[in-house]
């Protein structure tokens, strides 16, 4: 998720543990703590693009990081205490520094983006749906929380503690929405007749009851938006799946296998002739802002001859990656439609 938030969530988990002991000074370096695992971020700036898709929310976001190095840093800032002739606990300051950095990894995990919860025993990618990678009151609420502990006194650890319940409880809200959503989809395509289909759903951004939803059969695969707000039909988008040497090749690539891996397999692949050959691509069906399954945020793409040998290395492209002012507006005209009749036509949220 964004670094704020990870740092309020660090902070606020923090004090809640270990307000009563350090005070604020829990807040604070739990903050810092909370936000660290991103360190990965500036670890991989020397890498390729594909190296960057495993090295982020890896290691550092292990469950195993936050005990051992959170352990090590306790140790330290009580032994500074204990230099310093000031009276501390070396349990407050494991419980900042471990709690801290535990929260970053479970916070990432309720996004789709996808965390390595069990790196290095394991690269399997963890991903609840719940949240959007940026989710403003969620923000909202931890930063509320907060704020308010310069006013609490001695109740402040009680502050903390019920920021951490109510911010807790809109994860858990988030999560079920995305169950509500896939349940509805999979009754509406198995009304139509679609029984074979894996059904999935994905938050958007700036809000919670709008939904992107994937559904892959056999043959074919669906997309469409629905939102919680309302009772509506989904508007599906439905392409046949592709089958082709040149797609087979590309999965076999680098680029092909680790961005698979990524995506958790939830790709939809094309292929379109070009003068040398062919050109095929993989999309993450995870992310996009129409119903286009080929038209998703990123993918990767490579280029083969007739006979599907590679014309070079494929690697990482990216989509319409662009925010503005309307394409907030028309997601939460979307989320919250006025009228139901709406609903049923929610093919892009942006515009596309």
């Amino acid at each position: 998720m964004d670094p704020l938030s990870q740092a309020l969530l660090g902070g606020v988990v923090a004090h809640a543990a270990a307000g009563r002991k350090l005070g604020l000074r829990a807040a604070g370096w739990g903050a810092l703590a909370g936000a660290f695992p991103d360190i990965d971020v500036a670890f991989s700036l020397f890498a390729d693009d594909i190296a960057q898709l495993q090295l982020h929310r890896g290691i550092t976001h292990s469950l195993f990081f936050g005990p051992l190095v959170g352990s090590v840093l306790g140790w330290l800032f009580w032994q500074r205490d204990r230099s310093k002739g000031e009276s501390s606990s070396l349990l407050s300051w494991f419980s900042v520094f471990v709690l801290a950095l535990l929260s970053h990894p479970l916070l990432d995990a309720c996004t789709p983006y996808g965390t390595q919860l069990l790196a290095p025993l394991s690269d399997a990618r963890f991903a609840w749906h719940a949240v959007p990678i940026i989710e403003p009151l969620y923000t909202a609420i931890l930063l509320l929380g907060i704020l308010l502990l310069r006013f609490a006194g001695r109740f402040g650890w009680l502050v903390s503690l019920l920021t951490l319940v109510l911010s807790s409880q809109y994860l858990l809200w988030g999560w079920v929405l995305n169950q509500q959503a896939i349940a509805l989809a999979a009754s509406q395509l198995a009304r139509d007749g679609v029984v074979d289909a894996q059904v999935y759903a994905f938050p958007t951004f700036f809000q919670m009851p709008l939904r992107r939803v994937v559904a892959i059969s056999n043959e074919q695969v669906y997309v469409g938006f629905i939102t919680l707000d309302q009772s509506c039909d989904i508007a599906w988008e439905v392409q046949a799946k592709m089958t082709h040497p040149a797609i087979d090749a590309l999965r076999n690539t680098r680029a092909g296998k680790v961005f698979h891996w990524f995506a958790g397999g939830l790709v939809a692949e094309q292929v379109r002739r070009t003068e040398q050959g062919f050109v095929a691509q993989m999309s993450d069906l995870r992310y996009g802002k129409s119903t286009d399954a080929s038209r998703g945020m990123w993918g990767v793409r490579g280029g083969f001859d007739a006979e599907a040998r590679a014309l070079g290395e494929a690697g990482l492209y990216y989509g319409d990656m662009s925010l503005s002012v309307d394409d907030v507006v028309t997601v939460w005209q979307t989320a919250y439609p006025r009228e139901a009749v709406r609903c049923a036509k929610i093919t892009a949220i942006a515009g596309t």
